[in-house]
């Protein structure tokens, strides 16, 4: 045990000294790759061993990962903190944050030098290992290939991409048929990679980012890395999330790694977590198979590899929210353990995202509640209640002018509001929530049979809750996980009943967090129908391969748009069918193109100070992302605005193809650009190209 002890000593001593010799010689590529594999392993590694607990092997990989990220973003506010203090202007530069994570590494190492042995509890076999590298050398090289050859050439790129997107369909059906030649321990290894491949066939869509929200989390990380510090009185809600400030500033000076990469390539790694978090909450309740099969319905869901890969900080809070609720469920997690893990990922889930913290604490506040009211045990303890809500609430009101927290209470004023107002009115519930009850959506026939098979899938998730809800009657209730399953069901009415209340969230990212615990009742419900149906007991292996073929591949396909480009239809996907947008629905999808980017960092570097640039609403991420100079005002274009002397005015492609300046989020609400006062003719052009003009005011 004694030698045990000192290899794994040596290894992250070895791993400590390497990575100092490719950060001190500039060695591009070992620098990021021996970079990530220390920050996002080796603190929670070291962390771990002092715990001295056993958990499983995917258990205990999880929450290496989370503890590694709870502790860079800890330590990042604990420099940031004390560092003004100390006299150190730049307290989140390269030495302080290497200096300060190898010596606490090297003291929890001999801390907890007897614990190596129980923390860590991982075993591949040989077949493993060969099965990983065929799937991450065929399906992973096909996702990026064929992204990187439509950027190109979308003739050579989109047949790669469709042949990616049948693989993975094709290893799903042959682990719905045959164990031998998909074995269970493969499960978690074919999860990674399929997710992985799909963020990375999108997020590598562009050499830019992309998107909405991602450009206010890079703007805040640009400032942050930028002076080495995080202003934490910056009165904005994204300020306040440690995961979009501190967190990408430490991975970017450690890597050596340019912001845009960071998100496209680091942040979608650790996401791909998420899933394997999702297979072993899963298997708590279910099968293994059917904990496989749910996951895959989980990421086949367009929200998981599209808009969430647009969403920097939801992605770092999603794995901190499955951590948290395999702390609570697991049987191998107990004690001090138990509170400690409880208190790390807690931290880690309220700096990260705003709005996943409040659901999860509404969230074990009811079941707190409901097992007290029944006097049954509970997973949730009054504790854990009072501690997550003091941590938050602390945190959102102290933390960036309390710009969080009135975020938060706008928001329910805006519900309150409407409840009394707008209840009736059938628009005042977003299109989403329309097209998710049947009122609206496209209707082509292609689209008809996509929405008929989402249908399908909703359907068999009641179905899953009904049989669940029956069979338990009275005793429903006394299950915390039951009690999960119904602050998800209610979370999704309140979308359909309240007004404005999806537009909190967005609708279609509350119903993919509510798959986290509904996920696994729609292939429960599917076996359900078809034992019902068959009115016999055929085996389970056969029930969920019927489902697979006939509800989950048809499903996959459609949310992928593989379904839409192949029938020349709208369609959704960036990577398959951006070459048929226009310049309108291109921006629309949050991408901005290289002409755009080159006027407005032209503008921003040529730029009076003390200037205003007025520009399109929706332009205004091109300024997030090229950053303007202090002293440049960016103000959006409306209708009823005379423009002052001595001022800016930016068009991008759309606005000068449609001569339109919208004037909400979306590109639904516009006036024409003749309707501009003072008139375009009488203003001084300074820049124009094919995608982009700049006038100035005299």
């Amino acid at each position: 045990m004694l030698a045990q002890n000192k290899s794994f000593f040596a290894f992250v001593v070895f791993l400590q000294v390497a990575l100092l010799f490719t950060i001190f010689f500039e060695v591009s590529l070992a620098r990021q790759v021996l970079g990530f594999v220390y920050l996002t392993f080796v603190p929670g590694f070291a962390i771990l061993t002092l715990m001295r607990s056993k958990f499983g092997g995917l258990e205990t990989a999880l929450f290496i990962v989370g503890i590694s990220i709870a502790f860079l973003m800890g330590t990042g506010f604990l420099l940031n903190l004390l560092g003004p203090l100390l006299g150190i202007s730049e307290p989140l530069s390269l030495d302080f944050v290497l200096c300060v994570t190898v010596v606490f590494v090297l003291i929890c190492l001999l801390l907890g030098r007897r614990g190596y042995h129980k923390s860590i509890n991982l075993s591949v076999g040989r077949k493993e290992i060969t099965v990983f590298g065929f799937v991450l050398g065929v399906i992973l090289f096909l996702s990026i290939l064929g992204v990187l050859l439509v950027s190109v050439s979308s003739n050579f790129g989109r047949p790669v991409l469709f042949i990616m997107l049948i693989a993975i369909a094709a290893l799903v059906v042959l682990a719905a048929s045959s164990r031998k030649l998909v074995s269970p321990s493969l499960y978690p290894i074919i999860l990674f990679v399929v997710s992985l491949a799909l963020l990375f066939h999108v997020s590598f869509f562009s050499s830019k980012i992309f998107g909405g929200d991602i450009f206010g989390e890079y703007a805040l990380f640009r400032e942050t890395v930028n002076s080495l510090h995080w202003d934490s009185s910056a009165a904005f809600n994204y300020n306040a999330m440690l995961s979009v400030t501190i967190l990408p500033t430490i991975y970017s000076v450690v890597l050596g790694l340019d912001g845009v990469w960071l998100f496209k390539i680091v942040y979608p790694l650790i996401f791909a977590l998420v899933p394997l978090g999702l297979y072993q909450f899963f298997k708590y309740r279910v099968h293994p198979r059917i904990a496989f099969f749910s996951v895959f319905f989980f990421i086949s869901n367009f929200v998981f590899f599209t808009e969430l890969v647009q969403l920097a900080r939801q992605m770092i809070g999603e794995l901190f929210y499955i951590l948290l609720l395999i702390t609570l469920f697991s049987d191998d997690v107990k004690g001090s353990a138990k509170w400690i893990l409880f208190s790390m990922f807690s931290f880690g889930l309220i700096v990260s995202h705003y709005a996943l913290a409040y659901i999860f604490f509404g969230f074990i506040s009811i079941v707190w509640i409901i097992s007290y009211l029944r006097r049954c045990r509970s997973n949730v303890t009054a504790g854990m209640v009072i501690l997550f809500g003091v941590l938050a609430f602390s945190w959102f009101i102290y933390v960036s002018s309390a710009a969080t927290f009135a975020h938060f209470i706008n928001a329910l004023d805006s519900v309150r509001s409407g409840l009394f107002t707008e209840f009736f009115n059938p628009q005042s519930r977003s299109s989403q929530v329309l097209q998710a009850v049947g009122v609206s959506g496209i209707s082509t026939f292609w689209h008809t049979i996509g929405r008929f098979i989402f249908y399908v899938t909703e359907g068999l998730i009641v179905i899953g809750i009904l049989t669940m809800l029956f069979r338990k009657r009275r005793s429903f209730f006394s299950d915390a996980f039951n009690v999960f399953v119904f602050c998800n069901i209610f979370l999704l009415g309140m979308c359909i009943v309240l007004p404005n209340f999806a537009g909190t969230f967005n609708v279609s990212r509350f119903y993919h967090v509510t798959l986290f615990f509904l996920a696994p009742l729609c292939i429960l419900g599917g076996i359900y129908v078809l034992q019902f149906l068959s009115r016999s007991k055929f085996k389970e292996k056969y029930l969920s391969l019927i489902i697979v073929l006939v509800v989950l591949v048809p499903f996959f396909f459609f949310q992928t748009g593989f379904v839409y480009e192949l029938a020349k239809e709208e369609s959704s996907s960036l990577p398959l069918s951006a070459y048929r947008f226009n310049t309108l629905q291109l921006a629309q999808s949050g991408v901005i193109t290289e002409p755009e980017v080159a006027g407005a960092r032209w503008l921003s570097k040529f730029a009076g100070l003390n200037m205003t640039v007025y520009e399109d609403i929706n332009s205004g991420s091109l300024f997030s992302y090229v950053g303007l100079p202090t002293g440049v005002g960016l103000s959006a274009l409306s209708q009823d605005i005379v423009l002052p002397s001595d001022c800016y005015v930016y068009f991008r492609a759309y606005n000068l193809e449609t001569r339109q300046v919208f004037t909400y989020y979306g590109l639904n609400v516009a006036f024409n650009v003749t309707q501009i006062s003072p008139d375009l003719d009488t203003m001084n052009i300074l820049y124009s190209s094919s995608s982009c003009e700049i006038y100035e005011v005299p």
